[in-house]
This record gives C-alpha cells, sequence and structure tokens, in this order.
C-alpha cells in the first residue's frame, strides 16, 4: 500500500468532538468560580507553615505544629487565617 505525500493520515479528518458551540464551558469565565480565592488562602497559610487539606465535605483541615483544625466550609477557612493574622 502506497501514500502519496499530500494525503492525509486516517483518521486526520475526523473532527467530531473537537469543536463546541457552547461558551458555557471550561474555557470560558462565565459563572462564579471559587477555586482562584481557595486556592491563594490555601497559598497564603502554606507560606506561613500550615497544612491545609481539602474535606470531601467541602471543608478544610488546616495542620500545623501537631494542631489541626477543622473548618467547616470556605468562609470558616476565611475566618481562622484572619484570626491568624495570615490574611486580611
Amino acid at each position: 500500500m502506497t501514500h502519496q505525500t499530500n494525503e492525509k493520515a486516517p483518521g486526520a479528518i475526523n473532527t467530531e468532538g473537537l469543536t463546541t458551540d457552547t461558551t458555557n464551558d471550561l474555557n470560558f469565565a462565565t459563572g462564579a468560580r471559587p477555586g482562584k480565592a481557595i486556592a491563594t488562602q490555601v497559598a497564603e497559610l502554606a507560606i506561613r507553615g500550615h497544612a491545609v487539606h481539602p474535606l470531601k465535605d467541602g471543608g478544610f483541615l488546616v495542620c500545623k505544629y501537631g494542631y489541626c483544625y477543622a473548618a467547616n466550609d470556605f468562609a470558616d477557612l476565611q475566618a481562622f487565617a484572619r484570626r491568624l493574622g495570615v490574611s486580611q
């Protein structure tokens, strides 16, 4: 079987599923996404030596020096960081 050099490889013309006609996709910031705020708060705590572990129920476990604090949600994590003087 010989191929001419200007032929496309088998399957190269199958573009099904590669394009999307919706803007409500992960590539478009159309909704509220708290991921950046959470990552920033976790980073601020980490810089000051606290280990932050996300929990399956949406909470967080903050640990340092063998002590742990269980934050119920992101708002609780922010309040705890403010009490520690990590964020404002």
